[in-house]
């Protein structure tokens, strides 16, 4: 029905759908935003290897600069790397970036010599609390076993150099 001036009724949007459409756009933003976020911290968050690699050039650098022999060891309670002095002293740490410290565990493993003549040309390993570090620079030949998020692998270091030589990721 038309009125008496000659113009079509107006159409217009209800109050409630003004709501709705309000309320969607909200919902919407807030998931962006919590996800963008939760991606954001994603991006930050630096592999468990990674920062171990960075706690053993700084136990190196320590002992080199100290002139003594220092020690790495890891803190379960805390998940963190910790090097410490001969007498004890702490002299850095690094904390691993994990949502739960009960999602990362690291044991290292002493390498033992070569026994006789050993025709395979590997070693045998032992559990170490601690990693030593001379002031030469060089280590005890040592493996590594993480277990980061249920995902198992070991890395085994060159003394010398401290450079991952094997990954049990790559077999």
């Amino acid at each position: 029905m038309t009125l008496a001036t000659g113009s079509s009724p107006r159409r217009a949007f209800t109050l409630v759908e003004i709501l709705i459409v309000l309320g969607l756009i909200a919902l919407v933003g807030g998931l962006i935003v919590l996800n963008a976020g939760a991606f954001l911290r994603g991006l930050r968050q630096e592999p468990v290897e990674e920062t171990f690699r960075k706690a053993v050039r700084e136990a190196r650098f320590q002992a080199a600069y100290h002139k003594e022999t220092v020690a790495l060891s890891y803190d379960p309670e805390e998940a963190k790397l910790l090097i410490n002095g001969p007498s004890g002293n702490s002299l850095a740490s690094f904390a691993l970036e994990v949502a739960d410290a009960n999602d990362v565990d690291l044991e290292f493993e002493q390498r033992l010599p070569f026994q006789g003549l050993n025709q395979l040309g590997e070693s045998e390993t032992a559990a170490a609390p601690t990693v030593f570090f001379r002031a030469d620079r060089s280590s005890t030949p040592f493996n590594v076993r993480f277990e980061v998020d249920r995902t198992r692998f070991t890395q085994r270091y060159d003394p010398f150099s401290a450079i991952v030589i094997h990954d049990s990721r790559d077999d």
